[in-house]
């Protein structure tokens, strides 16, 4: 290469003297010349390719077996019926008072059917409400009892009720209690007093209403 060089070296510079033009040709030979030698060292150099590099492998993909879709037909089932319900007893919230809740026993052998029954009986509480607890009590923490008097009319309606004595829980008289146990007792419902079959008033009837706090 550096003899071929310093050939071509002694060639461009023996047209150095030339004219212009003719320098210039010479110069554009010497560039071909120059190009086509490093064409011809380029083709008898030994080119090899670069190595191609390996496959990816790839494993095998397996598809399984495909199977049509049944469609199952699931209704739920229908629940069994629930058993008859007992029938339900209506109360009677209408008390008649001079009607009687209970029949007599009816009579034994021998017995004479010629006279009346004759039936008597004390009054019947059928509904007591509870009291009002006073406030005033209530603040003071109080606690105790009334003892109220009243009379039974014939139709189990309560009459004018009276206090007759009051009590805290200590055995002190009070009357922080006595407007809430009248208001009470005005409310009370009884079956009335019967003699020989009638209702009657019953009077001097005594009820103790007492007042206690919750735990």
């Amino acid at each position: 290469m550096d003899r071929a060089c310093s050939v071509e070296s002694r060639i461009f510079y023996s047209f150095l003297p030339l004219d212009p033009p003719v320098r210039s040709l010479a110069l554009a030979a010497l560039v071909t010349l120059l190009l086509l030698f490093a064409m011809s060292r380029l083709i008898a150099t030994s080119y090899q390719a670069a190595a191609e590099p390996e496959p990816i492998p790839v494993r095998p993909i397996h598809i399984p077996e495909m199977k049509p879709t049944e469609n199952i037909d699931r209704r739920p089932v229908r629940p069994e019926l629930p058993p008859a319900q007992p029938p339900v007893s209506t109360i009677e919230r209408a008390v008649d008072p001079t009607r009687l809740t209970t029949l007599p026993a009816p009579p034994g052998p021998g017995f004479d059917r010629g006279g009346p029954v004759a039936i008597n009986r004390d009054p019947v509480p059928l509904y007591k409400p509870a009291p009002s607890y006073p406030s005033a009590a209530l603040r003071r923490g109080l606690e105790g009892y009334v003892v109220v008097e009243f009379t039974i009319s014939e139709t189990g309606r309560v009459m004018a009720p009276r206090v007759v004595a009051g009590f805290d829980s200590a055995g002190n008289e009070t009357r922080v209690f006595d407007r809430a146990a009248l208001s009470a007792v005005s409310r009370f419902k009884y079956q009335p007093s019967m003699d020989d079959g009638r209702p009657v008033k019953r009077h001097g009837v005594r009820n103790r209403i007492s007042f206690r706090l919750a735990d």
